[in-house]
Protein backbone atom coordinates (compact mmCIF):
# COMPACT_ATOMS: atom_id res chain seq x y z
CA UNK A 1 0.00 0.00 0.00
CA UNK A 2 3.09 2.51 1.14
CA UNK A 3 4.62 1.55 -2.42
CA UNK A 4 0.98 2.30 -4.79
CA UNK A 5 1.40 5.75 -2.29
CA UNK A 6 4.92 6.71 -3.21
CA UNK A 7 4.51 6.12 -7.31
CA UNK A 8 1.24 7.99 -7.16
CA UNK A 9 3.19 10.51 -5.49
CA UNK A 10 5.78 10.59 -7.88
CA UNK A 11 3.66 9.77 -10.86
CA UNK A 12 1.86 13.48 -9.99
CA UNK A 13 5.29 15.23 -9.66
CA UNK A 14 6.31 14.04 -13.01
CA UNK A 15 2.96 15.45 -14.54
CA UNK A 16 3.58 18.53 -13.13
CA UNK A 17 7.25 18.96 -14.56
CA UNK A 18 6.29 17.93 -17.96
CA UNK A 19 3.51 20.27 -18.70
CA UNK A 20 4.95 23.76 -16.95
CA UNK A 21 5.36 26.85 -18.47
CA UNK A 22 7.87 28.82 -18.19
CA UNK A 23 8.46 32.58 -18.33
CA UNK A 24 11.35 35.01 -18.65
CA UNK A 25 11.19 38.00 -17.00
CA UNK A 26 9.95 41.10 -18.66
CA UNK A 27 12.27 44.28 -18.33
CA UNK A 28 11.31 47.28 -20.27
CA UNK A 29 11.58 51.38 -19.82
CA UNK A 30 11.01 54.39 -21.97
CA UNK A 31 12.95 57.36 -23.14
CA UNK A 32 12.01 60.91 -23.64
CA UNK A 33 13.52 63.80 -25.20
CA UNK A 34 12.08 67.61 -24.81
CA UNK A 35 13.53 70.14 -26.28
CA UNK A 36 13.17 74.05 -24.25
CA UNK A 37 11.94 76.15 -27.24
CA UNK A 38 10.02 74.94 -30.44
CA UNK A 39 11.69 77.42 -32.66
CA UNK A 40 14.75 78.75 -33.14
CA UNK A 41 16.59 81.68 -35.34
CA UNK A 42 19.92 81.61 -36.88
CA UNK A 43 22.73 81.79 -34.35
CA UNK A 44 20.62 80.79 -31.18
CA UNK A 45 21.10 77.98 -29.12
CA UNK A 46 18.76 75.25 -28.11
CA UNK A 47 19.21 72.55 -25.32
CA UNK A 48 17.05 69.43 -25.34
CA UNK A 49 16.44 66.86 -21.72
CA UNK A 50 17.09 63.53 -22.09
CA UNK A 51 14.97 61.59 -19.53
CA UNK A 52 13.94 57.91 -18.51
CA UNK A 53 10.52 57.02 -17.67
CA UNK A 54 7.82 53.61 -16.94
CA UNK A 55 10.93 51.80 -15.80
CA UNK A 56 9.88 48.21 -15.30
CA UNK A 57 13.05 45.61 -14.33
CA UNK A 58 13.22 43.17 -12.57
CA UNK A 59 16.12 41.25 -13.48
CA UNK A 60 19.60 41.96 -11.96
CA UNK A 61 19.60 45.32 -9.56
CA UNK A 62 15.77 45.94 -10.59
CA UNK A 63 16.90 49.32 -12.63
CA UNK A 64 19.20 51.38 -14.90
CA UNK A 65 22.57 52.70 -13.58
CA UNK A 66 24.58 53.49 -17.01
CA UNK A 67 23.62 54.01 -20.40
CA UNK A 68 24.58 53.94 -24.12
CA UNK A 69 22.92 56.05 -27.04
CA UNK A 70 22.68 57.86 -30.48
CA UNK A 71 21.95 61.14 -30.28
CA UNK A 72 20.69 61.74 -34.18
CA UNK A 73 20.27 65.51 -35.16
CA UNK A 74 20.65 67.07 -39.10
CA UNK A 75 24.41 68.98 -38.50
CA UNK A 76 24.14 71.31 -41.52
CA UNK A 77 21.52 72.70 -39.30
CA UNK A 78 22.75 72.44 -35.65
CA UNK A 79 26.25 72.46 -34.62
CA UNK A 80 26.62 70.83 -30.50
CA UNK A 81 27.91 72.70 -28.29
CA UNK A 82 27.94 70.78 -24.76
CA UNK A 83 26.36 68.38 -22.85
CA UNK A 84 25.79 68.11 -19.17
CA UNK A 85 24.28 65.37 -16.55
CA UNK A 86 22.05 66.10 -13.40
CA UNK A 87 21.89 65.79 -9.70
CA UNK A 88 22.02 61.54 -10.00
CA UNK A 89 24.16 61.28 -13.29
CA UNK A 90 27.71 62.04 -14.76
CA UNK A 91 28.27 64.58 -17.30
CA UNK A 92 27.86 62.23 -20.56
CA UNK A 93 30.70 61.38 -22.73
CA UNK A 94 30.32 62.06 -25.86
CA UNK A 95 31.98 61.44 -28.73
CA UNK A 96 30.61 61.94 -32.89
CA UNK A 97 26.66 62.10 -31.70
CA UNK A 98 26.68 58.99 -29.58
CA UNK A 99 27.05 59.62 -25.50
CA UNK A 100 27.45 57.34 -22.41
CA UNK A 101 27.41 57.59 -18.60
CA UNK A 102 26.37 56.52 -15.69
CA UNK A 103 25.04 57.39 -12.34
CA UNK A 104 27.15 59.28 -9.72
CA UNK A 105 26.72 56.77 -6.78
CA UNK A 106 26.95 53.82 -9.18
CA UNK A 107 23.33 52.62 -7.75
CA UNK A 108 20.29 51.93 -9.77
CA UNK A 109 17.36 54.42 -11.01
CA UNK A 110 13.87 53.20 -11.35
CA UNK A 111 11.61 56.17 -11.16
CA UNK A 112 11.17 58.82 -13.89
CA UNK A 113 13.67 61.56 -14.25
CA UNK A 114 15.93 63.45 -16.23
CA UNK A 115 19.27 62.31 -16.73
CA UNK A 116 21.19 64.63 -19.17
CA UNK A 117 21.01 67.76 -21.24
CA UNK A 118 22.58 68.78 -24.49
CA UNK A 119 23.05 72.39 -25.88
CA UNK A 120 22.97 72.76 -29.61
CA UNK A 121 23.46 75.89 -31.77
CA UNK A 122 21.71 76.99 -34.59
CA UNK A 123 24.09 77.31 -38.34
CA UNK A 124 23.90 80.40 -40.03
CA UNK A 125 23.93 78.49 -42.83
CA UNK A 126 20.91 76.31 -41.62
CA UNK A 127 17.71 75.94 -43.72
CA UNK A 128 14.93 76.96 -42.65
CA UNK A 129 12.04 74.84 -41.79
CA UNK A 130 11.93 71.75 -39.71
CA UNK A 131 14.39 69.66 -38.33
CA UNK A 132 14.62 66.81 -35.90
CA UNK A 133 16.01 65.95 -32.93
CA UNK A 134 16.22 61.38 -32.13
CA UNK A 135 17.57 59.31 -29.85
CA UNK A 136 18.53 55.96 -31.16
CA UNK A 137 19.69 52.90 -29.84
CA UNK A 138 19.61 53.72 -26.19
CA UNK A 139 20.39 50.72 -24.14
CA UNK A 140 20.14 50.59 -20.19
CA UNK A 141 22.28 48.32 -18.09
CA UNK A 142 23.20 47.09 -14.13
CA UNK A 143 24.98 44.58 -13.63
CA UNK A 144 23.37 42.17 -16.18
CA UNK A 145 22.33 42.09 -19.94
CA UNK A 146 22.04 45.75 -21.37
CA UNK A 147 18.44 46.50 -22.15
CA UNK A 148 17.52 48.21 -25.34
CA UNK A 149 14.83 51.15 -24.75
CA UNK A 150 11.02 49.88 -25.83
CA UNK A 151 11.04 53.45 -27.71
CA UNK A 152 13.18 56.26 -28.40
CA UNK A 153 12.84 59.90 -27.49
CA UNK A 154 12.46 62.26 -30.41
CA UNK A 155 11.46 65.99 -31.10
CA UNK A 156 11.36 68.76 -33.76
CA UNK A 157 12.81 72.34 -33.85
CA UNK A 158 11.51 75.27 -36.90
CA UNK A 159 14.69 77.21 -37.67
CA UNK A 160 12.25 80.59 -38.93
CA UNK A 161 13.69 83.62 -40.10
CA UNK A 162 15.94 86.28 -38.63
CA UNK A 163 14.37 89.27 -40.02
CA UNK A 164 10.31 87.61 -40.10
CA UNK A 165 8.32 89.81 -38.36
CA UNK A 166 5.35 86.88 -38.23
CA UNK A 167 6.85 83.72 -37.62
CA UNK A 168 3.76 81.94 -38.25
CA UNK A 169 3.52 83.26 -41.69
CA UNK A 170 7.10 82.65 -42.43
CA UNK A 171 6.65 78.80 -41.23
CA UNK A 172 3.46 77.70 -43.34
CA UNK A 173 5.93 79.72 -46.65
CA UNK A 174 8.60 77.52 -45.35
CA UNK A 175 6.30 74.38 -45.34
CA UNK A 176 5.32 74.92 -48.78
CA UNK A 177 8.17 75.55 -50.53
CA UNK A 178 9.67 72.76 -49.22
CA UNK A 179 6.89 70.05 -49.10
CA UNK A 180 9.14 67.47 -50.99
CA UNK A 181 12.34 67.70 -48.41
CA UNK A 182 9.79 67.68 -45.83
CA UNK A 183 8.35 63.90 -47.18
CA UNK A 184 11.81 62.83 -47.66
CA UNK A 185 12.68 63.13 -43.87
CA UNK A 186 9.27 61.40 -43.18
CA UNK A 187 10.59 58.45 -45.33
CA UNK A 188 14.11 58.52 -43.28
CA UNK A 189 12.47 58.81 -39.85
CA UNK A 190 10.36 56.27 -40.27
CA UNK A 191 13.05 54.10 -42.18
CA UNK A 192 15.21 54.64 -39.26
CA UNK A 193 12.16 53.69 -37.00
CA UNK A 194 11.50 50.36 -38.54
CA UNK A 195 16.00 49.69 -38.72
CA UNK A 196 15.33 50.03 -34.25
CA UNK A 197 12.70 47.68 -33.75
CA UNK A 198 14.51 45.13 -35.91
CA UNK A 199 17.77 45.49 -33.86
CA UNK A 200 15.48 45.29 -30.80
CA UNK A 201 13.92 42.09 -32.06
CA UNK A 202 17.43 41.02 -33.01
CA UNK A 203 18.87 41.81 -29.45
CA UNK A 204 19.89 38.98 -27.09
CA UNK A 205 17.86 40.78 -24.35
CA UNK A 206 15.89 38.21 -22.46
CA UNK A 207 12.55 37.60 -24.32
CA UNK A 208 9.26 38.09 -22.56
CA UNK A 209 6.52 35.70 -22.51
CA UNK A 210 8.71 32.48 -23.57
CA UNK A 211 7.62 29.02 -23.07
CA UNK A 212 9.78 26.20 -22.74
CA UNK A 213 11.28 24.22 -25.10
CA UNK A 214 9.40 21.80 -26.96
CA UNK A 215 12.11 19.29 -27.26
CA UNK A 216 12.52 19.29 -23.58
CA UNK A 217 9.14 18.85 -23.38
CA UNK A 218 9.13 16.00 -24.96
CA UNK A 219 12.48 14.37 -23.30
CA UNK A 220 10.56 14.84 -19.78
CA UNK A 221 7.22 13.24 -21.27
CA UNK A 222 9.48 10.03 -22.67
CA UNK A 223 11.57 10.44 -19.10
CA UNK A 224 8.18 9.84 -17.43
CA UNK A 225 6.86 7.20 -19.75
CA UNK A 226 9.97 5.13 -19.03
CA UNK A 227 9.87 5.08 -15.27
CA UNK A 228 6.07 4.51 -15.18
CA UNK A 229 7.01 1.53 -17.49
CA UNK A 230 9.42 0.22 -15.23
CA UNK A 231 7.34 1.13 -12.27
CA UNK A 232 5.01 -0.84 -13.64
CA UNK A 233 7.26 -4.12 -13.96
CA UNK A 234 8.02 -3.86 -10.54
CA UNK A 235 4.53 -3.84 -9.40
CA UNK A 236 3.77 -7.08 -11.61
CA UNK A 237 7.15 -8.57 -9.94
CA UNK A 238 5.73 -8.06 -6.59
Amino acid sequence: MKMKKTISIILVILLVVCTTKVYAVKDSFHTTLTINHAQAKKGDTITVTIGLKDIAIESAEKGIGAYTAEIQFDSSVLEYVSVNGTDKWEAPLYQDGFITSNTKDAKVVNTAQSIATITFKVKESAKLGETSIALRNFSGSAAGPDILASSNGATKLTIIDNNSSNSINSINSINSSNSSNSKKDNLEDNKAQENSNIESDLSVLPKTGEEQNPMVMILYTLIGLSLIGVIGLVIEKN
